[in-house]
C-alpha cells in the first residue's frame, strides 16, 4: 500500500516537473526587440533619409525662388501705387497708372496662389514619400524578425520600444538575454556598403 502511494506520488511529481519544464521552455521562447532602434540604425534608413533630404532641399530651393519673385512683384506693385498717387499726374496718365496697378495686383495675387499651391502640393508629396519609405523599411525589418523567430523557434516577439494607450511601456521588464535587437541589426546591416556609416544610437558621440 505504502509502496503504491509512493509510486503514485513520485509519478505526480515527475509529471508536474515535466509540465513545469515545458511551460518554462515556452516562456523562454518569448523575446523582445527594439523596433525604433532597429529602424534608426538600419543603414537603409540613413540612405533613404538622405534621399528625402535632397528632395526636400530641391523643393525649398524652388520655393525660395518663387518667394523672391513674389517679393519683387510686391515691391513693383508698391512703386506703381506711389506713382499713381502723385498729385502732379495728368488725369490721363493717372488712369494709365491705375490700370498698371490693377494688372500688377492681379499678377501678384496669381503668383501668391501658385506659391500656396506649390507649398501644399509638395509638402503632401514629401509626406507621402516619407510614409512610403518608412513602411518599406519597416516591412523589411519585420520580415527579418519573422524569419529569425521561425528559425529559432520563438513563440512571441514583443516590441519593447512601444507604449500602451496609457502611455506606459508595452514591455515593463525583461531579461537582457531576451533582447534580440543586436542580432537583428547584425542581419540587417550585414550587406551594408563600405561607404555607408551605420547611424549611431541616440545620445552617443
Amino acid at each position: 500500500m505504502n509502496k503504491t502511494l509512493i509510486t503514485v506520488a513520485l509519478g505526480s511529481v515527475l509529471a508536474w516537473g515535466t509540465a513545469a519544464q515545458a511551460q518554462l521552455t515556452t516562456v523562454s521562447k518569448i523575446v523582445v526587440v527594439d523596433l525604433n532602434r532597429a529602424f534608426n540604425e538600419f543603414y537603409k534608413t540613413k540612405s533613404a533619409q538622405e534621399r528625402l533630404k535632397e528632395t526636400a532641399d530641391g523643393f525649398n530651393k524652388e520655393h525660395e525662388q518663387m518667394m523672391a519673385d513674389y517679393r519683387k512683384q510686391v515691391e513693383d506693385l508698391n512703386k506703381l501705387r506711389e506713382e499713381q498717387d502723385k498729385p502732379e499726374l495728368a488725369a490721363e496718365v493717372r488712369e494709365q497708372k491705375k490700370k498698371e496697378v490693377q494688372e500688377k495686383l492681379a499678377d501678384t495675387q496669381k503668383l501668391q496662389r501658385e506659391i500656396e499651391d506649390y507649398r501644399r502640393t509638395h509638402a503632401k508629396m514629401l509626406e507621402d514619400q516619407t510614409q512610403r519609405m518608412r513602411q518599406t523599411i519597416l516591412k523589411e525589418i519585420t520580415d527579418i524578425i519573422h524569419k529569425e523567430a521561425r528559425d529559432r523557434g520563438y513563440n512571441l516577439v514583443l516590441d519593447k520600444s512601444g507604449n500602451t494607450l496609457n502611455g506606459v511601456p508595452a514591455v515593463v521588464y525583461h531579461l537582457e538575454s531576451l533582447d534580440i535587437t543586436e542580432d537583428i541589426l547584425k542581419i540587417l546591416n550585414k550587406d551594408k556598403p563600405a561607404a555607408v556609416e551605420t547611424p549611431k544610437p541616440a545620445g552617443t558621440k
